[in-house]
């Protein structure tokens, strides 16, 4: 199957078991792939909005012939035009409403995280740590996990072993990832919020929707601003399913 077939399936959500192993290695190592997913999903997008214009002046050009006919035998009485705009809304409703999948609501609420943290550092590890927040600002994340797993073996701080998991995020590393946030979401530290809401999004991507839940309404407890009303809405979607 050539890389554009894996994509059109991914989005049609037809892709086998045994193609979905392809399609997430091919998301873990190729860039182009990568970006050629992003263009066609948002191409998806472009095209139900302006499906959804389109129904709109469908609907009002029905409305005003409905207005200026209304004295014409030949003219549809207004309960048929409100019949047909009930079918093309139901229809579109059904074909664009369904429940979102945790891939989804994982890639409608992911984006890479900052970089915040100021570091203080001393002696031989000064030079590592400053190579590893630079690779992280450039992008280069497979550069910046190497550097922070360096860091993390010169010295426990749960601020670098946040950005580690995020450097492995980066890569689709999904649950290298999320084996070192869990400990994180447990910690009071600078980023324990921020550590709930990256985990929840990888459970909601393994649709684990339980945990996804779970760290969510932890996060909602923190009365932190961060991701505040995404959280909420998150919750809102998971508790209608």
């Amino acid at each position: 199957m050539e890389k554009e077939q894996y994509i059109q399936q991914y989005i049609s959500g037809k892709l086998t078991d045994a193609d979905k192993k392809v399609f997430e290695k091919l998301l873990e190592t190729d860039i182009a792939f990568q970006k050629e997913l992003k263009l066609q999903q948002d191409l998806v997008a472009a095209f139900k909005l302006q499906e959804a214009r389109e129904i709109k002046a469908t609907l009002q050009d029905l409305e005003f012939k409905n207005i200026n006919q209304v004295n014409k035998k030949t003219s549809f009485s207004k309960v048929w035009y409100l019949a047909i705009a009930s079918i093309l809304l139901v229809g579109f409703f059904l074909t664009n409403n369904t429940t979102p999948s945790g891939e989804d609501l994982y890639n409608s609420n992911y984006s890479v995280y900052p970089n915040t943290y100021l570091p203080i550092t001393r002696g031989n590890i000064e030079n590592t740590s400053l190579k590893a927040f630079v690779s992280y600002e450039k992008g280069d994340f497979e550069s910046a996990e190497l550097a922070f797993e360096k860091l993390l073996q010169m010295e426990a701080n749960p601020d670098i072993q946040f950005y580690y998991a995020l450097s492995l995020l980066n890569q689709f590393k999904y649950d290298l990832a999320l084996s070192e946030l869990s400990p994180l979401t447990q910690m009071e530290y600078d980023y324990q919020a921020e550590s709930l809401w990256y985990s929840a999004l990888i459970h909601l991507k393994n649709e684990d929707f339980k945990n996804a839940k779970n760290q969510l309404e932890k996060l909602k407890n923190l009365d932190t601003k961060f991701k505040s009303e995404e959280t909420k809405q998150l919750l809102k979607e998971l508790n209608n399913d």
